[in-house]
């Protein structure tokens, strides 16, 4: 009896460790970027918005594990940029600021004052920032979160972290926003006709613009790797093109992987995307994607007007409705459309 208690002691210490395991990092806010270093964000700069350098420490040894960059707004923290020095991705997957720049001045021409734009949460607080456009999510939502396995234990510490960084005390609740958001990626990971009414029935009648990036496809995967299959590889730069083609090829060919894409930002390695089987393919986001096979323009419901980098952007048509003022202006704004380079 008192063996079996004394068991039951220890088994609950070891739990009560298990469940109180600290935090593995830490964010560290540090200088603002001086007006010189903005780069592209120097019109951040002209409106007196401070962008702040910040880095991401292992606790409690201080390495380095991830550089970023923050705009600091009245509803927090906008992620700008984010660089990981370990295993990527680890925590945040982001879009290049290349690709972000150079869309978020077309919609700033180009977006009628009525309309909305669905793309990804952290992507829609770039857009607005930089863009002053409407966005269906304007709020740090922290889905999907990259933790390595080996910090599980710490996955209440690790989401305690990233809320008090990103959201502090003073904002309103995200939940009503993340669930919204949900109801996107639902959309984004149903067949193709499901997935048009679902982004209808959440533009509520308005004009809706949808923003997509291939970059997306991998974020669907970690949020419901059940319905979205992805798998993706790094191939460094493209100096010798028909080099490249034939890693891509063969490492599509090892696994047998039925269709992909590629994407590279600025000074990063080319990344190819792929699907690992046919289901994940006739999802809305593959069939809206620039994956071999798609032409992009033959999903009732959703008009390709303008495609940069890795972002493709479309009209959701409301039900019934033929006029399409958001697609005419962005047309006008991307003739010809620009067009992805693939292997």
């Amino acid at each position: 009896m008192a063996t079996g208690l004394a068991l039951m002691i220890a088994g609950s210490i070891v739990l009560w460790q298990h469940l109180s395991a600290p935090p593995p990092y830490s964010y560290t806010l540090g200088d603002a970027v001086a007006s010189a270093e903005m780069g592209g964000w120097a019109a951040l700069g002209e409106r007196q918005v401070t962008v702040r350098r910040a880095s991401v420490r292992a606790s409690p040894s201080d390495t380095l594990l991830a550089d970023l960059e923050v705009a600091e707004t009245a509803a927090g923290p906008v992620l700008l940029q984010w660089k990981s020095r370990v295993d990527d991705p680890f925590l945040a997957l982001t879009v290049a600021p290349d690709d972000v720049l150079a869309l978020a001045s077309v919609l700033k021409r180009h977006v009628p004052p009525d309309a909305t734009v669905l793309a990804w949460w952290d992507s829609s607080r770039q857009f607005k920032l930089l863009s002053a456009v409407d966005v269906a999510f304007d709020q740090h939502l922290g889905m999907p979160l990259f933790v390595p396995a080996r910090w599980n234990a710490s996955r209440g510490g690790i989401e305690a972290v990233e809320r008090a960084f990103w959201l502090g005390a003073d904002h309103a609740d995200p939940a009503p926003q993340q669930e919204r958001f949900r109801r996107f990626a639902d959309a984004l990971l149903a067949p193709e006709e499901e997935g048009i009414a679902a982004l209808q029935a959440l533009a509520g009648g308005k004009t809706t613009v949808l923003v997509l990036h291939l970059r997306d496809l991998i974020l669907l995967g970690q949020l419901a790797p059940k319905k979205m299959g992805v798998a993706f590889q790094d191939f460094g730069a493209m100096g010798d093109v028909h080099g490249m083609v034939r890693r891509v090829h063969a490492w599509l060919d090892q696994h047998r992987y039925p269709t992909y894409g590629v994407w590279q930002g600025k000074d990063q390695p080319l990344r190819a995307i792929a699907l690992t089987d046919a289901p994940s393919g006739k999802t809305l986001a593959a069939r809206l994607l620039p994956l071999m096979g798609n032409d992009q323009h033959d999903v009732a419901g959703a008009t390709l007007v303008y495609r940069v980098g890795g972002f493709s952007v479309f009209e959701i048509a409301p039900p019934q409705a033929t006029a399409a003022p958001a697609a005419d202006a962005l047309k006008s704004a991307a003739a010809p459309l620009p067009e992805e380079p693939r292997p």
